[in-house]
């Protein structure tokens, strides 16, 4: 093998290539039973210009490219993209155009003070909380409605808040773009609103920014105002709802004697009776004890002309004899009448008719009684409110600016940035990595 020191200088086109060579060479001097002849085929050529090599000595000095400079170059513009141009920007913005945000709140609780609400809580509803219709859950319609698209509605209809957040005071990344739709604005309105309920204690609370201390109260004030409309809008339906039922129910009520008492008067016109239980049956009794009586008299009369041993010819006997024929004839007659009734009607069927239908009558009338008194109380509560909402802490004119934390925004801008550029470091070297 042709030692590799033997080479004329000059320099390999591949520089791995020559350290494998010489490697190689070094370990076949060393290790006995080598081979003296290694077949490898090394291109030499002629030294370039900025190469220098010593081939001689055994060492392959590798000249610099400039590959390492243009790597730190590229190192600190990245640094400088990604951490000093975003905190300088963060910086300029945060102290010097940043309009500042003031901060007013209000905390209210909704009490419903209906006996149904106040009376103590029994069996199930003990166990299970607060009813359907409960304060709690007024509180919570009124949190969710305090950050809702209708609550921007309203305050656009009265104080037009869209004018109030698009000001050209306000610094152009916080305000709104007034040409957006209404649409747009409501995650821009939920971004500046809050309203929370606890659910432990029954209190709520609402959180209101603007960019100024008076359009901040002027927006809580009103928030305050909206909320109690809507309570009185959720106590006024029911009880408008309570009241309808109550005239509907009426209105049924007196249809049904109506029609109860228009039965009974045609069956009255029908059997020719006002009252069976009192004119038919009633007369008909008296007479007919007072037909008994007569002839009970009369049998005693007869009885008492007889044990004076009189003719049965004598006048006296005849005409008593005739007189009590007359009255218990009389007396069928009536007892026949009774039997057979009114018109040819069984005076039983018809006295049972007629307490049918007077009895229907009765319950109709009983049932125009009670529900003109419940439509009495109906109207009673719906005079009287019994939800209302307490706003136990009211919003006040801010002092001083709140939001935004113009340091700590900045330190989470540079955070942030590091982050990024950190990970892009560490990224860029694991490709470097793979595929050298």
């Amino acid at each position: 093998m042709r030692r590799l020191n033997q080479h004329p200088a000059g320099s390999f086109a591949d520089p791995e290539a020559g350290e494998r060579a010489l490697a190689l060479g070094r370990i076949s001097a060393r290790v006995p039973g080598t081979p003296r002849r290694i077949e490898q085929r090394l291109s030499v050529t002629a030294p370039r210009r900025g190469q220098v090599t010593d081939v001689a000595a055994g060492q392959y000095h590798v000249p610099p490219s400039g590959r390492g400079r243009r790597g730190g170059y590229l190192g600190y513009a990245a640094f400088a993209v990604c951490v000093v141009v975003p905190v300088l920007i963060a910086t300029v913005y945060y102290l010097f155009i940043a309009s500042g945000q003031y901060v007013t709140e209000f905390r209210f609780s909704v009490q419903d003070t209906s006996p149904t609400a106040t009376a103590m809580p029994t069996g199930l509803t003990a166990v299970l909380g607060s009813s359907p219709g409960s304060s709690s859950n007024n509180n919570y319609l009124v949190a969710d409605f305090l950050v809702s698209r209708e609550v921007i509605d309203e305050l656009q209809r009265q104080i037009k808040v869209v004018d109030l957040y698009s000001s050209p005071n306000i610094d152009w990344w916080s305000r709104f773009n007034s040409s957006k739709p209404i649409e747009k604005f409501v995650p821009y309105w939920q971004s500046m609103a809050s309203a929370s309920f606890d659910q432990v204690t029954g209190l709520a609370t609402a959180t209101v920014r603007a960019f100024s201390p008076d359009d901040a109260l002027l927006i809580a004030n009103t928030m305050v105002k909206l909320s109690e409309d809507l309570v009185n809008q959720i106590a006024n339906r029911s009880q408008r709802d309570a009241i309808r039922f109550a005239e509907e129910e009426v209105i049924k009520a007196q249809n049904r004697l109506k029609e109860n008492r228009a039965k009974l008067l045609d069956y009255r016109n029908r059997v020719g009776v006002i009252d069976p239980t009192t004119s038919v049956t009633l007369s008909n009794s008296t007479l007919i004890q007072s037909q008994r009586a007569a002839l009970a008299q009369l049998e005693t009369q007869l009885g008492t002309f007889q044990r004076q041993n009189l003719s049965p010819d004598s006048p006296q006997i005849v005409n008593l004899k005739n007189q009590i024929k007359s009255t218990r004839e009389q007396l069928a007659s009536t007892e026949g009448d009774v039997a057979r009734g009114v018109n040819g009607a069984a005076l039983s069927k018809v006295v049972g008719e007629y307490e049918q239908l007077n009895l229907e009558v009765q319950f109709a009338q009983t049932m125009v009684t009670g529900t003109m008194q419940a439509l009495d109380q109906a109207r009673a509560n719906a005079a009287s409110q019994h939800l209302y909402i307490t706003p136990y802490v009211r919003p006040t004119l801010p002092q001083s600016s709140v939001y935004p934390n113009r340091f700590l925004s900045i330190l989470t801008v540079a955070a942030i940035s590091l982050g990024i550029w950190f990970c892009g470091v560490l990224l860029t070297r694991s490709i470097r990595e793979r595929y050298a």
